[in-house]
């Protein structure tokens, strides 16, 4: 059987990291069985040279297309342009400002060997040459332990019904229009991909990302990711299995995170319970945005977490 990628990649004012990210997909290995591979680059209302170096690009790679955005109107929005176009059996989904690991699309893509699986998610860490100091730092690695964790057990229940955005990948009939109010199109999209199938958690797939070097902007971060899960209660009627909800559901299986994370982590105890209240914080916040009727279908930019 011969098989093709897509790999879509949403981009906003990416010119430091675009280029090494195609180049990074274009050397990807992936199963012999997908034997065609094509990026499908949206730039969204970029004002740097984030389009041009694209353009480079295609004009030595026809691999590479660009669909230029005039107005910056979201990620879904970029997303359901980029679905329209693509024509791969599986889609990946890789956001500009990450950079996957060696052999992570290869390790992204077998489990979809199994014919029952739509979806797959991708683990994300923190750039290890990157980590913020002291709390900050902890909380960056923290977050991807924690989800890794939950994601690990969920996968062994057969339980999944969420995939990272900074990388995962879905069968090709998983392509659905996005609401442009979606603030989680991740969770969405799982969602989705969950009443067509199962989806899995490939812990060798890894992309490494920056997570916010400061407290104030991993707050901003986190409250949106938040009220993202819980929106996508509201238009789904099913929760996203994240830490967020999953300690409301199953909370036998979040206190085994955390007890996890106790026993793994002992001296970094004081700052697990900074952690819990920083949490505690976000959570009041998301609440106060759902009173608002808030707006995230355009994210707000969160300047920590871009290569500079």
């Amino acid at each position: 059987m011969q098989l093709k990628l897509s790999i879509v990649v949403c981009a906003y004012n990416e010119e430091k990291s675009i280029g090494p990210l195609l180049e990074n997909l274009m050397k990807q290995d992936v199963p012999p069985e997908v034997f065609d591979r094509e990026i499908i680059v949206v730039a969204s209302g970029c004002t740097d040279r984030t389009e041009k170096v694209v353009k480079e690009q295609a004009e030595t790679n026809p691999k590479v297309t660009l669909i230029s955005e005039q107005e910056r109107s979201g990620k879904a929005t970029a997303l359901n342009k980029a679905f329209e176009v693509s024509s791969g059996d599986y889609i990946a989904l890789v956001p500009a400002d990450v950079l996957p690991a060696e052999n992570a699309l290869f390790n992204l893509l077998i489990p979809f060997r199994d014919c029952d699986v739509s979806a797959v998610s991708g683990r994300p860490m923190q750039n290890p040459w990157k980590v913020p100091k002291g709390f900050s730092g902890y909380l960056a690695n923290m977050t991807y332990r924690l989800w890794a964790r939950l994601m690990a057990k969920l996968n062994d229940r057969g339980e999944m019904a969420h995939c990272s955005g900074e990388f995962m990948a879905i069968r090709s009939d998983v392509k659905t229009n996005i609401p442009c109010e979606s603030a989680a199109d991740d969770s969405y999209i799982a969602i989705a991909a969950k009443r067509k199938g199962h989806i899995k958690f490939a812990s060798e797939a890894i992309c490494y990302n920056l997570m916010p070097s400061n407290v104030v902007d991993y707050i901003n971060q986190r409250r949106r990711w938040l009220y993202g899960h819980f929106q996508t209660k509201r238009i789904t009627g099913e929760y996203p299995t994240v830490l967020d909800t999953v300690v409301l559901s199953r909370p036998g299986v979040a206190l085994q995170v955390l007890a996890e994370e106790v026993t793994e982590q002992p001296k970094a105890a004081g700052y697990l319970a900074g952690a819990m209240l920083v949490e505690a914080i976000i959570y009041a916040l998301s609440m106060f945005d759902r009173l608002l009727s808030r707006r995230y279908g355009v994210w707000p930019v969160i300047r920590s977490t871009k290569f500079t």
